[in-house]
C-alpha cells in the first residue's frame, strides 16, 4: 500500500513539475510593422509609439538602428542621462534571419515573474523609412535565444546620436558643495498627519518613533551656527521640460553669515504645518545648509509656488514671508 502511495505521490509530482512545458496553442502573436518617417528613441515611451513588428515583405534594409532610452554621456557641463542611438551597417541577414524566427505559443504553465529587457531595434529602409521590430520571445515572453545579439554586435556603428535628456550630475554644483537638484523627500510625523489628512475611522496614528526608526537631524542651538550656505535652483514643470518631468537646474550658490544664519534658523522654528492641497509647482528653490559647531544639517525652500518648507527633519511646513524675504535673492 505504501507503495502504491508512493508511485501515485511521485506520478503527480512528475505531472506538476512538468507543467511549466506544456506549450499553449496559437500563432505567432507579431504583425507586420508598418513604415514611418523616423525614429523615436524617448526616455520615456508615448502613447503615439510605433508599434513592433515583424519585417515586411519587400521592406528592403540597409542598417540596424538600436535605441538605448537609458544612457548617459558627460560633457563639460556633467553627466546626462538620455537615450543613445546607433546607426549599424555591415551584413544585415544574420539579423534579418534572426527576427524572422518565430515567437514560441504562450505557454498554459506557470512562469517566472521576473521582468525582461528586450533590445529597442529599427529597421531602416533603402527608401529613408524605418519600422520599429518586435523580438521573438519564448512561451514566457522573454527574449528567445535566436543569435540576435551577437548579429547586431557584428555590425560597424557608423553613427551615434546622443539625446540629453536631463543633467544628473552638475560639475558646477559639485565644485560648489551642493546637489546636483534639491531632494523632496518628505515624512510627515504624527502632529503633520492628524493637522492635514482624515484619518479613516478606527485607525491608529503612526508615531514618529514608527515612521523613523532613528534620530532625525534638527534645527541646531542659535549659538552654535556660524553660517549657511545657499544652493539656489530654477525649476520647471513637466508642461515647460523638454524631457516631459519636472526637473530642477543648480543656477549658483550663496553665502549667509552667522547673524543671518541665526535669523533665517528662529523664523523656520516658527512655520506652521503646510497643507497638502497645493499642488503648484514652485519655479525658485533653495536648499539652505545650515553650518554649526557641529556639522551641518539642510532645509529646502520654495520661494514661491506652495512655498514650502522642508525641516531637517523632512517635514512640510510653510515659509513664512519673512523668510522668504530673507532667502529672495532679489531683495
Amino acid at each position: 500500500m505504501r507503495r502504491i502511495t508512493a508511485m501515485a505521490l511521485l506520478g503527480i509530482a512528475m505531472l506538476l513539475s512538468g507543467c511549466g512545458l506544456v506549450p499553449g496553442i496559437g500563432p505567432d502573436p507579431r504583425i507586420e510593422a508598418s513604415p514611418v518617417a523616423e525614429v523615436v528613441c524617448p526616455e520615456t515611451y508615448e502613447d503615439d509609439y510605433a508599434e513592433a513588428g515583424l519585417v515586411p515583405a519587400g521592406f528592403t534594409a540597409v542598417a540596424v538602428l538600436r535605441c538605448d532610452p537609458f544612457a548617459s554621456q558627460e560633457d563639460a557641463s556633467g553627466t546626462w542621462s538620455g537615450a543613445l542611438l546607433e546607426r549599424r551597417q555591415g551584413d544585415l541577414g544574420p539579423v534579418l534571419a534572426a527576427l524572422a524566427q518565430p515567437s514560441d505559443p504562450h505557454s498554459s504553465g506557470p512562469c517566472p515573474a521576473i521582468a525582461y529587457m528586450v533590445p529597442e531595434l529599427w529597421i531602416e529602409g533603402a527608401d529613408g523609412t524605418v519600422i520599429r521590430v518586435a523580438i521573438p520571445t519564448d512561451g514566457c515572453g522573454a527574449p528567445k535565444a535566436v543569435g540576435l545579439d551577437e548579429a547586431v554586435e557584428s555590425l560597424e556603428v557608423v553613427e551615434e546620436t546622443f539625446i540629453p535628456t536631463a543633467l544628473v550630475e552638475s560639475n558646477s554644483a559639485n565644485m560648489a558643495g551642493c546637489d546636483t537638484q534639491p531632494q523632496f523627500l518628505i515624512i510627515a510625523g504624527l502632529d503633520d498627519l492628524q493637522e492635514t489628512e482624515q484619518q479613516p475611522p478606527g485607525s491608529t496614528p503612526l508615531s514618529d518613533d514608527a515612521l523613523i526608526p532613528m534620530a532625525m537631524p534638527a534645527w541646531p542651538e542659535a549659538d552654535s551656527i556660524t553660517g549657511a550656505r545657499l544652493c539656489d535652483y530654477t525649476a520647471a514643470s513637466s508642461a515647460q521640460s523638454t524631457s516631459g518631468a519636472d526637473t530642477t537646474t543648480f543656477v549658483g550658490v550663496r553665502e549667509l553669515d552667522a547673524d543671518a544664519a541665526r535669523e533665517l534658523t528662529a523664523l523656520a522654528r516658527t512655520a506652521p504645518a503646510t497643507a497638502r492641497s497645493c499642488s503648484a509647482t514652485a519655479t525658485a528653490v533653495i536648499v539652505v545648509h545650515l553650518e554649526h559647531t557641529g556639522g551641518e544639517v539642510a532645509a529646502t525652500v520654495e520661494l514661491d509656488g506652495c512655498a514650502r518648507l522642508i525641516d531637517p527633519g523632512m517635514r512640510a511646513r510653510t515659509a513664512p514671508a519673512e523668510l522668504l524675504a530673507l532667502l529672495n535673492p532679489e531683495t
